[in-house]
């Protein structure tokens, strides 16, 4: 088997035909053809089913293609690696990032990789934690800062940092008594918070069920820096990781909340992955500018 083998078989299940694929590949549609039949004669089974429409993967194909896959990225990554200690090129980076997290950790991340590696490209995703799981694991991501816990058995994960969650409530609202406050008195003013399947809203909801409370959501928002916003307008009170609360937001007051946990962020990365020097060099950043987190929320 060689990678010509694995290139081809790429091309036609991404381009969906033989002749395509002999297109993109610069070759004609009979060697595309000699390519496929001898991949499939040392596996001994067959790996794509042709038809008018095109080609379609097997059951053997479809294993086949995510291996082929894998190897495409891990040669992708040897490039890029020999290239940046050769100083020939940047290396490309990429991470995934729940957007709680995004606001104080995305500034200071391009910050110090400009000053410690410059050569790097980095792109981020900020989306959901269920989203980045499945791009971690298919390949799309090298690794992203999630919510816990996560439980997709394709990838690993290392424990970041607990973020403390805490009430939003207008400048002008209520008082509510001395602090901590019960979750249940809070609760008894109008609540803004994410859609129901959202991981902050179920932890909110858990914490709740927990001390037998019920939650009324009048007001759903995707979007931690929207909710922030509706809340100083007078729109109703939050519970929000105390990162994600802009410093500069005014006409609003942050509460300390008894009976709800903390938050917890963690590092995913494939299983069966190795991260490239500047997905590596990705990955020392944020652990330092976590570790400055931690200190600046101790302090």
């Amino acid at each position: 088997m060689e990678l010509r083998h694995l290139d081809t078989l790429l091309a036609i299940a991404e381009e969906g035909s033989f002749t395509a694929a002999a297109d993109v590949l610069a070759t004609v549609q009979s060697n595309v053809s000699e390519q496929v039949r001898q991949l499939e004669e040392e596996l001994g089974a067959p790996l794509l089913v042709r038809s008018r429409k095109g080609a379609a993967p097997t059951e053997f194909g479809a294993v086949v293609l995510e291996r082929a896959r894998r190897v495409r990225r891990e040669l992708e990554a040897m490039r890029a690696d020999v290239s940046m200690l050769q100083g020939l090129q940047a290396g490309h980076a990429s991470l995934g990032v729940v957007g709680t997290a995004s606001r104080w950790l995305i500034p200071a991340l391009v910050a110090d990789l400009r000053v410690l590696a410059p050569g790097v490209q980095l792109r981020v995703n900020e989306a959901a934690s269920e989203r980045l799981f499945v791009e971690v694991a298919e390949g799309e991501l090298a690794q992203a800062v999630v919510t816990e816990p996560v439980a997709d058995r394709r990838l690993d994960l290392e424990h970041l940092l607990d973020e403390e969650l805490v009430g939003l409530i207008p400048a002008d609202g209520p008082d509510l008594g001395p602090e901590p406050v019960a979750l249940a008195r809070f609760t008894e003013e109008p609540l803004v918070l994410p859609p129901p399947d959202n991981p902050l809203r179920r932890q909110v909801e858990a914490a709740a069920a927990a001390e037998g409370i019920t939650l009324a959501v009048p007001i759903e928002i995707e979007g931690i820096r929207l909710i922030a916003d509706m809340v100083a307008a007078g729109g109703g009170v939050s519970v929000l990781p105390e990162t994600a609360i802009p410093p500069e937001l005014l006409g609003v007051r942050r509460i300390t909340l008894a009976g709800v946990p903390p938050r917890r962020l963690g590092l995913v990365t494939a299983r069966d992955a190795q991260l490239s020097l500047a997905d590596r060099a990705v990955r020392d950043s944020v652990l330092r500018l976590v570790k400055r987190q931690q200190e600046l929320m101790a302090g």
